[in-house]
């Protein structure tokens, strides 16, 4: 499976087999972590916790949270070197990079950045002084038979996870609110745009918007959650790379300047350019 190919088939799997995953698979991952690229200098550290009897203790902390991710072998935490916005969004950007390679693997994958325990996450990796868990990733073999798939499928179901916006409603061009079209623009970044998409956001809310301008695409989010940023600026650079274009992120976070060129309503905040 390419890299294409794994960001068309991700999904948010929520039921697991018992059975561990390959020790050489989970030293691939915890390597990529440690050599991914990243947004900034914050460098956050990826952390792999195995064992159902500690993962559900750390998944399971917030009343009715019990039962929303089944059985999962394996967790991936993610650990802030101190807690600031951008260290959390280079965190989106590391670990999605991590997820993508797990389903290149054919392993499923969950993000959870509310119902887990932080104490427990943190107590269960080590955290030296100053350093946040600030993310969890359920990692293992999907259920794919009986009550797990029904599970995984109901879920997913409920949580939205199967819609997505179409690109004439998260895409401008040149400025917020000025309508876009796919049909006529460069067919590598309406695939760039179409893979950036696909991206997980908490509780679905595909808040990223795009601007088209000539020479960039710039990013806003319409609900400021770092780690979703950095998660669909993860796709938008590797689906670019897969499609041989040249481009990188550059960070410009909360730049009231960019969010007043680009015509950005006050509650909008502007991420960065990819160029």
């Amino acid at each position: 499976m390419n890299l294409s190919e794994a960001i068309e088939r991700r999904v948010s799997v929520r039921s697991y087999d018992e059975r561990p995953v390959d020790t050489q698979h989970l030293q691939r991952l915890i390597a990529l972590s440690q050599t991914a690229d990243h947004l900034t200098g914050a460098y956050p550290r990826v952390e792999l916790v195995s064992g159902a009897e500690r993962t559900q203790r750390i998944i399971s902390h917030v009343i009715g949270s019990y039962g929303l991710v089944l059985t999962p072998p394996h967790l991936l935490i993610g650990v802030l070197p101190t807690e600031s916005e951008l260290a959390r969004l280079d965190l989106g950007y590391v670990l999605e990079q991590v997820v993508l390679e797990a389903t290149r693997l054919r392993l499923g994958t969950c993000w959870i950045t509310g119902t887990y325990d932080a104490q427990s996450a943190g107590d269960a990796v080590g955290l030296a002084q100053e350093e946040v868990a600030a993310a969890v990733i359920a990692l293992g073999i999907p259920s794919g038979r009986g009550w797990g798939r029904i599970h995984t499928g109901a879920i997913r179901r409920l949580a939205g996870g199967h819609k997505r916006k179409p690109l004439k409603e998260i895409v401008f061009a040149g400025r917020w609110g000025k309508p876009w079209q796919p049909e006529g623009a460069d067919a590598t970044l309406v695939s760039m745009l179409e893979y950036a998409r696909l991206a997980p956001s908490a509780v679905n809310r595909q808040p990223w918007r795009f601007i088209v301008r000539p020479g960039d695409v710039a990013l806003a989010m319409v609900h400021p959650k770092p780690i979703d940023a950095g998660i669909v600026m993860a796709h938008v650079a590797l689906a670019a790379e897969a499609l041989g274009h040249n481009g990188r992120w550059h960070v410009r976070w909360r730049d009231t300047e960019m969010a007043q060129t680009c015509g950005l309503p006050h509650d909008v905040t502007f991420v960065g350019r990819f160029c």
